[in-house]
């Protein structure tokens, strides 16, 4: 077979490619469609790529205590990356092969924390002597607080993004009374592991995301009532500030950040930037705000009922 022709599903492996970062059409995406292909073969479930993933992953994470022997780190960079096309290709395996399942997007999100929690608490421990317990503690639960936040939120809008482009509607979280009364957490041990972290996932998007519910409503009515052309304004107003939050907040950028700062010997070098790096998290919040008050302009004369009742600050 050719390799046009083996490549013939990729578009259908993908989300959408205005949402997809160019380190990922270029290389993780490519990579994890063939890792797809072979594991499903095999006859791996996307939840079992995952689980191999997330194991090989924390492996990885583990070697960097070790940054003081450059085979250690080289072998955890590749540990690390290769989990990241794993990452990929288990969500690319369900969208090929019709394996959708609700579980496998919380189970995918949980995996990849543990991935990035291995590297930060491995890599700190090596520095004990320098900045003592404390100074170790402090530094690696700050750093990984602000991860967090920071992919939280990125996660938000591109599910935002799908949302309102009518590419993927499924992307987009729902609320925490939904997840209370819908998953089962009785079933099985990683559903009962999962659930208290997506309910504390969802809590903490709705309260940092920098869009408020009212915008929500009104933009959930444009969508509802004039799908096509609230389509076309919020693609062309978001486009950009999507790679803005991937810039500042994609899984990408911290996990190269990681690993490159590791090969040198100096991951707390990147986890205090990290930090630092809130400061520009706040900046693009504020952009993002700016935004979503054009696209209100811009639909400001349309026949919405939630906008009838919407006090003029939101609009202005």
């Amino acid at each position: 077979m050719s390799s046009k022709g083996f490549f013939s599903e990729y578009d259908k492996s993908i989300k959408n490619r205005i949402v997809e970062e160019g380190y990922d059409l270029y290389f993780s995406r490519p990579c994890g469609y063939v890792l797809a292909k072979f594991f499903h073969k095999l006859r791996f479930t996307p939840t079992n790529i995952s689980v191999l993933g997330m194991l090989i992953g924390v492996t990885g994470g583990v070697l960097l205590y070790w940054q003081d022997v450059l085979w250690y780190t080289s072998i955890a960079f590749v540990l690390v990356t290769f989990a990241g096309l794993m990452d990929s290709a288990d969500g690319q395996a369900a969208r090929l092969y019709n394996q959708h399942s609700e579980m496998g997007r919380y189970f995918d999100f949980f995996n990849d924390m543990l991935v990035f929690i291995s590297c930060y608490v491995a890599g700190m421990h090596f520095f004990m002597d320098q900045y003592t317990w404390a100074g170790v503690w402090i530094i690696g639960l700050t750093s990984g607080l602000v991860h967090s936040i920071k992919s939280n939120i990125y996660e938000y809008y591109k599910g935002e993004f799908l949302y309102f482009s009518l590419s993927d509607s499924k992307q987009r979280n729902k609320s925490v009374k939904y997840y209370q009364e819908n998953f089962d957490r009785t079933s099985t041990l990683s559903r009962r592991l999962t659930y208290p972290v997506l309910i504390d996932y969802v809590k903490r998007q709705k309260k940092l995301k920098f869009r408020s519910d009212k915008v929500d409503e009104i933009f959930d009515e444009a969508r509802s009532k004039y799908p096509q052309e609230f389509k076309e304004i919020y693609e062309k107003n978001c486009r950009k500030m999507l790679a803005c939050w991937a810039w500042v907040c994609g899984s990408n950028v911290m996990r190269n950040g990681i690993l490159v700062s590791s090969l040198f010997g100096r991951i707390d070098i990147y986890l205090i930037a990290n930090i630092a790096s809130y400061g520009l998290y706040l900046l693009v919040g504020k952009k993002q705000n700016q935004v979503d008050q054009r696209i209100l302009k811009e639909i400001e004369d349309w026949e919405l009922t939630s906008l009838e009742h919407t006090s003029a600050e939101v609009v202005q």
